[in-house]
């Protein structure tokens, strides 16, 4: 089988957090200046771009939230001609048909917030997805470094009837399994992992057991393979795209072609400091997917051990985009 050419969506991007740091450095049009020419060398067309509260919570998340939210917001409104905010599926061929490159904004932790307000503020804005918390608990949940005996509170709850009334993404990738566990006991419509792994493959706090992933399937959403190499294998030698490809294999098997996506989580937007806040200090880059213009690299992969053309377009972004309709 030769070549697919297929465009990728990317259900986890940092983006954000890199361009806080260049435009308080003095740059403007950090995504055009940086980042477009590797997003059209990879064919991402699209992704979830999300504030991730990059410091420790003992360093006011409410302040470092807006100065990200403020920083995206200028860098959105300075190049509208360029960038295109996806608030409805119809979004992502209205951005197309304009020369504009779509994105879905998102959350990684509402740290920086404390109520329904404002996560209807932000709604309003244009967010369409969010993970209630990142590695530890808020006033929300619990993160998989938080308590095993703590789940969602009162507000989490809320939050996620909120969020399903509304049609927002609910992304579970970070949650400790009770806090995942009182989501899946509430849900009436698809969620995502979107950037995480298969704890078989690799047993790391982050990545999903057997029965997660069958519960993420049986409400019709979707999980998005990760690319950091410490969630593809405990051994840094196999911290390979061919071994990322494996975790891709299970997920079909198991919870079948429709609920597997890329959620590629790329640290190449990060800086050494907030690497410092979840990697162990290796040598950060997954050898051959390094950065979205190598995702070729795992397509060819794919297509090495017997994917369809259609197989690998439903996992690169069919998958998320019937989700994202089916909100």
């Amino acid at each position: 089988m030769g070549e697919v050419m297929t465009k990728i969506f990317d259900c986890h991007g940092d983006i954000w957090n890199d361009v806080v740091k260049k435009r308080m450095s003095g740059e403007s049009a950090v995504i055009k200046n940086h980042h477009l020419d590797k997003f059209k060398k990879g064919n991402i067309f699209s992704g979830i771009f999300v504030i991730w509260i990059d410091s420790p919570p003992e360093h006011q998340p409410e302040k470092r939230f807006k100065q990200i939210f403020d920083a995206m917001h200028s860098e959105l409104v300075e190049n509208s001609d360029l960038l295109h905010v996806v608030k409805k599926v119809e979004d992502f061929d209205d951005a197309q048909l304009s020369g504009k490159f779509p994105i879905v904004l998102g959350i990684e932790g509402l740290d920086g917030i404390h109520s329904i307000e404002a996560l209807e503020s932000l709604y309003d804005y244009g967010f369409r997805h969010a993970s209630l918390t990142w590695n530890m608990a808020n006033d929300f949940a619990t993160g998989v470094k938080g308590s095993p005996n703590e789940g969602l509170t009162e507000l989490g709850y809320q939050a996620i009837k909120f969020m399903e009334a509304k049609g927002m993404l609910i992304d579970v990738s970070h949650l400790n399994e009770k806090s995942f566990w009182d989501i899946i006991s509430v849900v009436n419509h698809p969620i995502i992992a979107s950037h995480s792994n298969v704890k078989e493959l690799c047993p790391v706090p982050r990545n999903l057991s057997n029965e997660q992933i069958l519960a993420i399937k049986n409400t019709g959403g979707l999980i998005g393979v990760n690319a950091f190499r410490e969630f593809i294998d405990l051994e840094q030698s196999k911290q390979t795209v061919s071994r990322l490809a494996d975790h891709i294999d299970y997920l079909v098997i198991l919870a079948g072609i429709d609920h597997v996506g890329f959620g590629f989580d790329f640290v190449d937007y990060l800086d050494e400091e907030a690497m410092g806040t979840f990697s162990n200090g290796l040598p950060e880059y997954t050898k051959g997917l390094e950065n979205c213009t190598k995702v070729r690299n795992l397509i060819l992969e794919l297509i090495k051990r017997g994917y369809t053309e259609e197989d690998i377009k439903k996992i690169a972004y069919k998958n998320f985009i019937r989700v994202f309709k089916s909100l």
